[in-house]
Order: structure tokens, then sequence, then C-alpha cells
């Protein structure tokens, strides 16, 4: 997989720094524009939730694994982008992640008011990325466009899914299908590669769900690419990007997707956003024998 197919320019490098780290957000710059890390909380996660990982690692892990949610937002010219928007309020995610749901303050202690989005870019719509478009019925994001591929609202909104997906599934099916409902009138949908303006595009990754994509924004020579669920913790996915995780509706693709772009990250030296990496989830990525190692930004 090549980036430059993606985002359409040559790199030589990357050389973004950290500008400055507030109370409730991390500014970073991206050539001329300005990227803040935020966070939604975390979640507190079984480790047997991590497929295929051995006793010593899960030792290492504890149990419950603490799993952070990060999510960043980035200002073009008249455009507010939010890259995935947090877990929300609903019944399904405050009764099982009372942990979660901070986004919110993140946003106005970083002067974003929910007016001012103008643009939110979803990687995968499961309720703790998609929870917070929504407050009950109502758009939390009166303004914005919702970004998301056919094939991820396809896959989510088929007709009687709730009812027939897998048992244990149904509960966040049908989370997603309230907050779907909500937000539908709001949704522009890609065919999962697409430009979207302002330096901000979308590739697929798909395998964690089938639509799941990763966001791409081109600063000219700053790179950075939000990832979504590709990696869930920074101390698994990287050395052991073989490993599963329990919520992948595709777990040999979800493999061959975190393989493909976490080689693309490291080869090109891109500035890495990741959903679970501990906050904010900043970093760059190199390779470690058969696998890779996060380094922090």
């Amino acid at each position: 997989m090549n980036r430059r197919e993606f985002v359409g320019t040559a790199l030589a490098g990357t050389a973004t720094m950290l500008a400055s780290r507030a109370v409730a957000a991390t500014a970073f710059a991206v050539g001329p524009a300005q990227v803040l890390a935020l966070s939604d909380g975390h979640f507190d996660m079984p480790v047997t939730m991590f497929l295929g990982t051995p006793h010593g690692l899960r030792a290492q892990l504890g149990d419950p694994v603490q799993i952070a949610a990060n999510t960043y937002a980035y200002r073009a010219n008249d455009r507010t982008f939010l890259f995935d928007a947090g877990a929300g309020t609903s019944d399904f995610i405050t009764q099982a992640f009372p942990t979660v749901s901070k986004l919110p303050d993140d946003l106005n202690a970083a002067g974003i008011a929910p007016g001012d989005v103008t643009d939110i870019v979803i990687t995968h719509m499961h309720p703790d990325h998609i929870g917070g478009l929504a407050v009950g019925n109502i758009p939390a994001f009166p303004n914005a466009r919702i970004h998301i591929a056919a094939a991820e609202w396809d896959f989510w909104n088929a007709q009687g899914f709730a009812g027939s997906g897998p048992e244990a599934m149904r509960p966040m099916i049908a989370a997603v299908q309230e907050t779907s409902n909500a937000v539908e009138s709001n949704v522009v949908l890609h065919n999962g590669s697409a430009d979207l303006g302002d330096g901000v595009s979308v590739m697929p990754a798909p395998g964690h769900t089938p639509g799941h994509t990763a966001i791409v924004l081109d600063g000219g020579r700053e790179q950075f690419i939000v990832v979504g669920d590709l990696t869930v913790h920074e101390d698994v996915h990287f050395a052991n990007p073989s490993y599963g995780w329990a919520l992948d509706v595709d777990g040999e693709l979800a493999v061959a997707s975190r393989r493909s772009l976490l080689d693309m990250i490291s080869t090109d030296g891109l500035i890495m956003g990741a959903a679970h990496v501990s906050r904010p989830g900043l970093g760059r990525v190199e390779r470690d024998g058969d696998g890779y190692r996060f380094l922090p930004l």
C-alpha cells in the first residue's frame, strides 16, 4: 500500500513536533495547520479480548486492561474537522463504560463549540467512535457533514440486523442504528478512498469492520494518519501484529490491514494518531524484527 497514491504528494521526511501541551488537549502542527489531540476518557476491557495473546503478556497487561479513547480535531481555512466523535451518553455506553464520554469537556476547553464543527470523519461505526454524534435523537454537531464509508454504513444499518446479528452484539447494533437514525440527514457517504478537501483524505483499512478507514492529513512537508482501531494497545498490536481483537469482524483481514498500514507508516515516517494507544495516542512507528515498535511523540 502506497500512501502517495492516496494523498498525491511526495514526502521526503516528517518533522512534526509537539507545539504545546494544554490541560485539555495536545496541540501540534501538521504543516501550517493545527491539530488537537483530545481525550474521551478510557475503557476497562477484559484481557481475554486480546485473542491469541500468551499468558505472560496477559499478566503484563493486567485484567482489566485500561484502553485509552483518543480523538483529534483539525482546523483548516473555514472548516473545523473532528476525526471520530467519541462515545457519547447513550444508555449502552454509560451503563457499560462510565469512564468515557469526556470529549465534550475537552472540546469546550479547546474553544471548539459543537456548532463550530463543519466536518466529522468517521473511521468506523462502533459506538465509542460515533456515539457522540447525537444526544438522544438530536445531532450533537448540527452544522457538521459526517463522512462515513458506504460499506460501513450499509453493514451496520442493514434491515433486520439488530435482531439477526450475533446475540452478544445486538445491544451494540441497536445503539449504532439509533445514532444512525439521529444523524442520517447529515451523513455523506464515500467509497473508502476519497479526498475530502483541505488536506484530508481517507483510505481503506478493512477487517476490524467492513468499512474501517484510516484518515490522512497532508500538511505538505508533514503527514499525519489517524488509524482508528487498527491497533488497540501499544503493548500488543505493534510487536505482535498478528494477535487478534475480539471485536474484529474479519480477523484475518484486520491483521492484513494492520501489517500493511504499519509498514506504510514506518516506511514513510508518518506521525500516527491511534484511538486506543495511551493518551494522546501520538507517535511514530519503526520496524522491530517481525513486528513494529511504537515510539510516543
